[in-house]
């Protein structure tokens, strides 16, 4: 009955998160239209200069993009960019709790930190689902899939966006609670984001480099995601660049980075509190 009563609890806490943060973020109708515009519009550019670099030369391929699927490894990696967003939410949601002074009375309400976690994260699924519905539509219209590769990728959406979560707190409590550390934090992200070859093929970087884009947990994640759909269409041939170490990041990824998050967080609050007020 106690566990009941606390699963009731905590999705009532939930949805509550979830309707103001959704709430606060459609005040301004203009402002949250054109912040999907900019992607978009890159999207778009993107696939035509990869078009025209593709057409050049028959057969052209670059690792295991070519002329035939990146449309669709672009579509996906635009999936992944406006996923990003989860990354900030965090922080420009506590920041400006904060400067309300209301911060306080959230963290001392009976809200337990894995419920701050899922409902900010469900709270901005609903705000980008418009961009990744349509972007996943019109890749499933282009590239179409079994319902099983469909779970799959699925499955591997919800780990980048749990783990995008995870950061997302870390970034957020860093704002909050220590100030001094969020550039650093951010500068870190920026540098695993930009190796993490989410737009473009490992195979477009010199060689010393792909030796630092090997070492970022976030490649295996995307490379992954892109992967499975790709099997759902040739099967032999992306099954061949799918290695163990693939299955393992997005697993560790998964599951450490979120509970890594709640830690940090629990940590840094009650030893710093609420500061720069």
């Amino acid at each position: 009955m106690f566990k009941k009563k606390s699963v009731k609890r905590s999705l009532r806490q939930i949805i509550a998160i979830v309707e103001k943060e959704v709430f606060l973020a459609l005040r301004v109708k203009a402002t949250f239209f054109f912040r999907f515009l900019n992607p978009m519009i890159q999207l778009i550019l993107f696939i035509f200069i990869f078009g025209i670099i593709f057409n050049i030369k028959s057969g052209y391929s670059i690792g295991y993009w070519n002329g035939s699927n990146f449309v669709l490894f672009l579509l996906l990696a635009y999936i992944v960019q406006f996923s990003k967003a989860i990354n900030v939410k965090y922080r420009n949601s506590f920041v400006n709790e904060k400067y309300w002074k209301t911060l306080s009375a959230i963290m001392v309400a009976p809200v337990n930190r894995f419920t701050l976690l899922i409902g900010i994260l469900v709270s901005q699924l609903i705000l980008i689902s418009v961009p990744l519905i349509f972007l996943f539509i019109l890749a499933l219209i282009l590239y179409p899939i079994s319902i099983l590769f469909i779970l799959l990728v699925f499955l591997i959406f919800i780990s980048i966006f749990l783990t995008f979560a995870g950061i997302g707190l870390i970034i957020g409590v860093f704002g909050i609670s220590y100030e001094e550390l969020e550039p650093y934090a951010n500068l870190i992200l920026r540098f695993l984001f930009l190796f993490s070859c989410a737009n473009y093929p490992k195979e477009l970087f010199p060689p010393i480099i792909q030796s630092f884009i090997v070492i970022n947990p976030f490649y295996y994640m995307f490379d992954l995601l892109r992967l499975t759909w790709y099997m759902g269409i040739n099967y032999e041939e992306a099954i061949s660049h799918i290695t163990v170490i693939h299955i393992v990041m997005v697993l560790l990824l998964t599951i450490l980075i979120p509970i890594i998050a709640l830690v940090l967080f629990e940590r840094i609050y009650k030893k710093y509190g609420i500061t720069g007020y």
